[in-house]
Formats: C-alpha cells, structure tokens, sequence
C-alpha cells in the first residue's frame, strides 16, 4: 500500500510503500492495512505511525489536524503541519507548550479561544512524542 502525506507547504511522503498505518482519527487511532474499505476521516492533531515494507521499525510523523483519505491501497493525508523527528525543534516545542499552559490558566479566556489553545497544545505534545 502507498502512503502520501501533504502539508500545504510540501510533500513530506509520495507512494510510501508501508505495510501498516495508525492515524489519529477524531474518534481515536484508526489502524488502516492493505486491502482497507474505502474512507474518508477528520484527523486530529496527533503522532501518525507507519510501518514501511521491508522494515520492523515504525516510524513516525507529528500531525496537526487534517483528513485522510483511504482508496484502493493508497493513503493519502492532507494535514494543516507536519514534524519529523529530523525536523523538530525539541527546545522551541517545550517553550511553546509552556506558554500555553499559562494562557489556559487564564479566568477571562473565551470558549473559542480555549478550543484554539486545547488544539495547539495536543498538536505539540505530539511534536514531543517524536
């Protein structure tokens, strides 16, 4: 199966031969193997793990929210950002999350505005799961 992952900056997977994904869906983990029913989900913000052919190991990619599309063996995932371990600012990440866990604390925070933070937060503490 062919695993594509697009964010609107660029191509970070194309034709990704992988035997087995795991994608946090707004329901919880979808596992998706070859030969998956066709599908088309919401994502969360969240850590995508992929198994690729010819490998043991799983490798993995921090998500913001996005979709995912699922169709004749091919994935494809179009997520708003995307980190790799090779590309993460570890130090950057933690000061972020630290300066929204500050801005949540606050009493006068608008509902939207919390929901906006809640989803900031969760895309980066998957940044840190790398």
């Amino acid at each position: 199966m062919k695993l594509n992952l697009f964010t609107p900056e660029q191509a970070l997977l194309k034709g990704k031969p992988v035997k087995e994904v795991l994608v946090p869906s707004v329901k919880g983990y979808l596992g998706i193997l070859p030969g998956h029913a066709p599908l088309i989900s919401l994502l969360k913000a969240g850590v995508l793990r992929y198994l690729p052919e010819g490998s043991n190991h799983w490798e993995k990619v921090a998500l913001g929210w996005g979709y995912l599309e699922v169709h004749h063996d091919e994935l494809r995932v179009l997520a708003e950002s995307a980190v790799t371990k090779e590309s993460l600012d570890k130090a950057q990440a933690e000061k972020d999350i630290k300066k929204i866990l500050g801005q949540l604390n606050r009493w006068d925070l608008e509902p939207s505005e919390r929901e906006k933070l809640e989803k900031e937060k969760l895309r980066l503490e998957g940044e840190l799961e790398l």
